[in-house]
């Protein structure tokens, strides 16, 4: 469970909450059906619209997956197994294949894959997992950029109910103590607006920042993770590898200090 982003939303709808009650002894008036309809039913016409009806439900497993769910990348893990399978390939590249069941990141496992086939060159390897990560790398910015753009639809979908507002509250001028309704009309009808800007500013947006921090994230890992691989194939000294790899770490971050084996 990554508990930020968990704590972040909690923190962000209960400040809303807050300066809701706040605002007025009457938190019944901040609910309109009229705003929730237009705001809510036409961002996700609008969204329809824009993206495969597949790609739309499947950003709620990207949402549970990758912004609610564990995604704390940890580099020092993964350099410590990289700098095992190291020293285990002294004893020749195949015998590295008994450890890869071990190995927790899938893209690890696919590197370490291509090295124990010893079929593959050092470029041809290098080749084949950076186009890997390109295609990660464009689908997981689809997925953010998916986010971002839903994100523009709500504040405008809450004019458009604040425009029907004003729309009802003008025909209902003239009528007899239509200066009575102006008030509570106009305040419903701006309604709607609220609606689309915490939707958007709230939720969707941050959501898509999040998810584009942890793609750079995940890029930067696998990138290391190529750079490791290609150290492997071609068996150098361990504390090469060692300071090859603690050189991705800011200093306080790194497994082994410079100087000891």
């Amino acid at each position: 469970m990554n508990f930020s982003s968990l704590i972040g939303l909690t923190f962000g709808i209960s400040v809303m909450y807050e300066a809701l009650a706040l605002t007025s002894d009457n938190m019944k008036m901040f609910l309109s059906l009229h705003g929730i309809l237009i705001v809510c039913g036409g961002t996700a016409a609008a969204t329809s619209i824009s993206y495969p009806l597949r790609d739309i439900f499947n950003l709620l497993k990207v949402f549970l997956l990758r912004v609610l769910g564990r995604n704390h990348i940890n580099f020092q893990l993964i350099i410590s197994q990289i700098i095992e399978l190291n020293k285990k390939s002294a004893q020749g590249i195949a015998s590295i294949s008994e450890l890869i069941p071990q190995l927790k990141h899938e893209f690890l496992k696919e590197a370490v894959s291509l090295i124990v086939t010893g079929i593959l060159t050092e470029q041809e390897i290098r080749a084949a997992l950076e186009q890997r990560i390109k295609t990660i790398q464009t689908r997981y910015l689809y997925e953010a950029n998916m986010f971002r753009t839903i994100g523009r639809f709500p504040p405008a979908f809450g004019l458009l109910a604040t425009t029907l507002g004003m729309i009802d509250l003008l025909q209902k001028l003239g009528q007899p103590d239509s200066q009575k309704m102006i008030g509570p009309s106009m305040s419903i009808g701006l309604v709607g607006t609220l609606y689309g800007i915490t939707l958007s500013n709230l939720i969707l947006i941050p959501i898509a920042e999040n998810l584009t921090e942890r793609t750079h994230e995940e890029i930067a890992l696998r990138k290391m993770i190529i750079e490791g691989a290609i150290l492997i194939k071609t068996q150098v000294n361990p504390i090469a590898m060692r300071e090859r790899m603690n050189s991705y770490l800011l200093p306080r971050h790194r497994l082994v200090r410079a100087g000891k084996a």
